[in-house]
């Protein structure tokens, strides 16, 4: 060897490179990893969450009463029969008076109820004593906000402290309380589900819901609407008139006789009066879920109302189908349940809307333009 320092010199650093492009081999899947990993998948979790529920089951509540408007209790599924638009339906699940509810308490603490507000915290305890152990209440109160004030409980306690917390705001945002109580509290849950509305039905807020749009909701949904409306008009001024009465001068008679105008002149004249708009709303909602309306003229009334619906909801029946029909056309179906024993009354959502057809989103090629 000629040159032994040459030698150990090359040795050496061949040493190196091989050191330095061995050793950053490993070095690059490390660098690498943090961008080729991909994220954990929640998305899945979360529709997978939702999916356990057959969004295509329709679910119709149920009463059943006799001529003296007594419940009519221990019926069972095979006493039932269901038409969807005439075609006879297969009842898949079926509910009874032992299966307990989720409802939805809506309370207006908007300006027109201050000087009620009290004796409606006082009739709204006393309801929720009156449902069932099992079941389960929300308390969401509503004005220039709306506010789920706990969750779903069915500890008293924790309900009687929900409900001392109300206290009044100024607008009422009635129509948005309905469509967040649906959309975020009842989409997700599964079981029986109703909602129990104190308000004088007139709406001055909303934001993100008209009554068109709740009442095409509930009919869309398997939520039954009760609703209890209790006078505000004249709390603490004068008495007033309804401001949708047209007024009437001598030379619109004719004799004794009225002289009749055309449908729709008056509102054309003057808009219709709030405080009717609302009962007209509380109303529709009410009959479009398969529930009723109350009217009440004092709290004493109030307290009634909401033991009867307590007694409603405690003897209740609920049933659940797949329609035959499975069009998406966006159009009304109607429900008729019936008995094979037909001396009772029955009271059911008259119908529901099918999902709208899916609008594709294909771009839309533009027309040759030939000059």
């Amino acid at each position: 060897m000629k040159n032994p320092g040459t030698f150990i010199f090359t040795l050496l650093l061949t040493f190196f490179v091989a050191l330095v492009i061995f050793g950053q081999e490993p070095v690059k899947p490390a660098e690498q990893q943090p961008t080729q990993q991909p994220p954990k998948k929640i998305e899945p979790e979360q529709k997978s969450d939702i999916l356990t529920f057959d969004t295509t089951l329709v679910t119709v509540p149920v009463i059943i009463t006799d001529g003296f408007g007594r419940f009519i209790n221990g019926l069972k599924i095979k006493d039932f029969t269901l038409h969807e638009d005439g075609d006879e339906q297969i009842i898949s699940d079926f509910s009874d008076a032992s299966t307990p509810f989720n409802v939805a308490l809506l309370i207006d603490v908007s300006l027109s109820t201050k000087n009620k507000l009290d004796e409606i915290k006082r009739t709204a305890k006393d309801f929720v004593k009156l449902l069932q152990p099992r079941d389960k209440v929300l308390v969401v109160a509503f004005d220039d906000q709306v506010r789920f004030v706990g969750d779903f409980t069915g500890d008293q306690k924790v309900l009687e402290t929900n409900i001392k917390k109300l206290k009044t705001g100024y607008r009422t945002r009635l129509y948005d309380a309905i469509a967040l109580t649906i959309t975020e509290k009842f989409n997700k849950l599964p079981g029986r589900k109703a909602i129990v509305v104190l308000s004088d039905g007139v709406d001055s807020g909303s934001k993100i819901a008209t009554s068109e749009s709740v009442l095409e909701m509930l009919a869309r949904n398997s939520v039954i609407a009760y609703s209890v409306r209790y006078e505000t008009r004249n709390d603490g001024s004068k008495i007033l008139k309804p401001r949708d009465l047209p007024d009437i001068s001598p030379s619109q008679f004719m004799g004794h006789h009225w002289q009749a105008q055309p449908r729709g002149m008056y509102e054309k004249q003057r808009p219709k009066d709030r405080d009717m708009i609302g009962i007209e709303f509380l109303q529709e909602m009410a009959n479009r879920s398969g529930a009723i309306y109350i009217r009440s003229e004092s709290i004493q009334m109030t307290a009634y109302a909401l033991a009867q619906i307590a007694d409603e909801l405690r003897n209740q029946y609920t049933l659940a189908y797949d329609p035959k029909n499975k069009k998406d056309d966006g159009g009304f179906r109607r429900i008729t349940v019936n008995l094979k024993q037909n001396n009772f009354r029955i009271r059911a959502r008259e119908g529901y809307f099918a999902p709208k057809p899916t609008v594709s989103k294909e771009p839309v090629k533009p027309a040759n333009n030939p000059r």
